[in-house]
């Protein structure tokens, strides 16, 4: 079950990530993404596992960005990797049968390389320019989200610069989520944050 809101974690927000991540669960995010490109790996899964054990008595999961090894040492609930990390089919094999595995689709034409099993759901975005991931790809706009959406049976969640008053047009258009980073880390009440951008996919 795909869960309408994914906090990613903000490395860079006033908040340490600790609390970022239990407001957004209080808030309502049933999955938080464990995201941090410079914390080395020891660091990274000692972070996990706390995350984990805050997570786990709320009935929230928590999903490794990236880090396959750390995602397997500390028992994530799944994992998500991009386009330039390992292909679909290895991740599977690395993380078993029953975990969540997310791949990032940036364009219509990444479509056509999916594997034809093994997926879970697509990250799909970004949205709009967002600061929190420097480089990224061009943005493909609402749009280029639901062309995204109507081509595959995968659950798609969008990212990049969304905020609360977007969650009925991604709804609309054929999400199944949103992943949301500074709306919620950088609010200064996350957990209110959170609540709006439910009550809103709720009501669209």
């Amino acid at each position: 079950m795909i869960a309408p809101l994914c906090f990613i974690t903000d490395p860079d927000a006033p908040l340490p990530i600790i609390e970022q991540t239990l407001a957004a669960a209080k808030g309502g995010a049933g999955w938080i993404q464990l995201r941090h490109k410079t914390l080395p790996d020891a660091a990274f899964a000692a972070l996990g596992t706390e995350l984990l054990a805050v997570l786990r008595p709320l009935g929230v999961k928590l999903i490794i960005n990236d880090r396959v090894e750390v995602a397997c040492a500390i028992g994530a609930d799944g994992l998500h990797i991009g386009q330039n990390d390992m292909s679909p089919a290895a991740a599977r094999i690395a993380i078993g049968p029953d975990a969540i595995l997310g791949l990032t689709i940036e364009c219509e034409a990444q479509l056509d390389t999916l594997p034809a099993s093994g997926l879970d759901y697509l990250g799909v975005g970004p949205i709009r320019a967002t600061a929190t991931k420097p480089g990224h790809v061009s943005p493909i706009g609402m749009d280029g989200f639901a062309r995204i959406a109507a081509r595959t049976a995968l659950p798609c969640v969008a990212i990049g610069g969304l905020g609360a008053e977007d969650a009925g047009a991604i709804k609309a258009a054929g999400g199944a989520g949103l992943a949301i980073v500074s709306a919620i880390s950088r609010s200064p009440d996350p957990e209110r944050a959170a609540r709006e951008i439910l009550r809103n996919w709720t009501a669209g």
